[in-house]
């Protein structure tokens, strides 16, 4: 079976110059990873873009200008997709293109529902500390609501042998994305790191007392052993055991070190080209301030990520 059949690919014409029709490092570290990821899993490339266009947004603009200056849009935003269905077929690759009206992100994800795609693939803007919280991203919002792995690619490539970073929550969604790794190692012949950073649930509660030195060093030892037991079996169910070079399993066990902190802390010392994790869909006032663990980290990677939901995953937005 193929780890992917039919990936949509997002084109943000923004990041094309419009007289040259030249990529930004972004929007060009996108097209290269379609490329190679269609190459590799003999997967349908589905090239699509959004243009927003809306008249009270130019309210000095005549209509018939505005016309004018929105039929030019939509022929470059054509030639582009053209341009980027050629360049694939010239590879092999089967492809098409398709371009909607409308905010790029939410059209991006109608898309995936409409064709039922299994990845989306987007890059990012690098935008930091509370702009980011507070206006988000096409990225993060894509990433909330789409109920396909979504991988965000980060300018740099991604060299061979690829080295994959997953980071387990012990829940089923960190497994499905052990399970994507798996399959990416088949294909690309990737090098898979599993990691788990440890919760001491003890150290969460205030009112807990603390034990005995003793005591606690063998409640540490216990929660320890049974984090990589679930690791271990992990492996086993997302058909990793095979791989070679194997799964290297790695445990972030400093006490008081948050999930977030322990990531970057291990990416700092062990430097990877995509992490791959489980994540939820949040709305509201409470995704806004609090998010969650992939999108509170995708600012600060400087990998791509590869943001993998639960099976029962049921997307907020409707066709």
């Amino acid at each position: 079976m193929s780890l992917f059949r039919n990936i949509l690919v997002g084109v943000d014409l923004t990041h094309y110059d419009a007289e040259t029709l030249q990529p930004s490092a972004v929007a060009a570290a996108v097209v290269r990873q379609a490329l190679w990821l269609g190459a590799k899993t003999s997967a349908r490339l589905t090239f699509f873009s959004a243009l927003d266009l809306n008249l009270e947004a130019l309210p000095q603009l005549e209509q018939t200008d505005f016309r004018y200056v929105t039929t030019s849009a939509e022929q470059t935003a054509a030639k582009v997709l053209r341009s980027l269905v050629q360049q694939a077929r010239g590879q092999g690759i089967e492809a098409e293109d398709k371009l909607a009206l409308g905010k790029g992100w939410l059209e991006l994800v109608r898309q995936a529902l409409r064709d039922r795609h299994d990845l989306v693939l987007i890059g990012t803007r690098d935008r930091r500390g509370l702009e980011w919280m507070l206006f988000g991203s096409t990225a993060v919002k894509v990433l909330r609501r789409c109920p396909c792995p979504v991988w965000v690619v980060k300018p740099d490539g991604e060299p061979s042998p690829l080295k994959v970073l997953v980071a387990s929550g012990l829940d089923p969604a960190s497994e499905e994305g052990l399970r994507l790794a798996a399959g990416l190692a088949q294909v690309t012949a990737a090098e898979v790191h599993l990691l788990h950073v440890v919760d001491f649930p003890l150290d969460r509660h205030w009112w807990a007392t603390p034990l005995p030195d003793t005591k606690d060093k063998a409640y540490r030892c216990r929660v320890r052993e049974h984090a990589v037991k679930e690791l271990e079996a992990q492996i086993d169910r997302a058909g990793a055991r095979r791989l070679r070079p194997p799964v290297q399993v790695h445990l972030v066990d400093e006490i008081g070190v948050l999930a977030d902190e322990g990531i970057l802390l291990f990416l700092k010392k062990n430097p990877m080209d995509l992490m791959i994790m489980g994540t939820i869909g949040r709305s509201g006032i409470a995704g806004v301030m609090i998010g969650n663990t992939a999108e509170r980290l995708l600012p600060q990677l400087s990998c791509s990520l590869l943001a993998v939901k639960p099976k029962d995953f049921v997307s907020p937005v409707r066709l």
